[in-house]
């Protein structure tokens, strides 16, 4: 049986401070070419649009898709991701906190490696 995680649950189970040394091994494997992208893909539907995206990460030996739908201004993310060992379900997640933890992690280790060493400020630009 698949392991289900709600928005609930993901939020408890990790921060994006957490999530940063995984992400930035998740690069380090990307540039290693252990993993490979599909590229956002969106197509309409109704009042809205449906969009999937997957990753294999022959690494960690798992593979997964997110997808998601915006139908009148209302979003709904889902991740399913499967054992590439033997082609099982291990989890469906909801996945709208999950992607918020991925940007703020991403973003983490983009400082890390991008910031003047000493720095002490942050300027943004722009509003989104």
């Amino acid at each position: 049986m698949p392991l289900w995680l709600s928005e609930d649950d993901v939020a408890s189970l990790v921060t994006p401070g957490e999530a940063i040394p995984v992400i930035e091994d998740c690069f380090r494997r990307t540039a290693a070419a252990q993993v490979e992208l599909m590229p956002r893909r969106r197509f309409a539907v109704d009042d809205g649009y449906f969009a999937v995206m997957a990753a294999a990460d022959r690494g960690l030996g798992v593979a997964g898709l997110k997808s998601y739908t915006v139908v009148r201004g209302t979003l709904t993310f889902v991740v399913c991701l499967f054992d590439t060992t033997n082609g099982s379900l291990l989890a469906v997640i909801a996945a709208d906190r999950l992607g918020q933890v991925r940007t703020g992690a991403a973003s983490g280790v983009a400082a890390r490696y991008l910031a003047r060493p000493g720095a002490e400020s942050l300027g943004l630009i722009g509003a989104g």
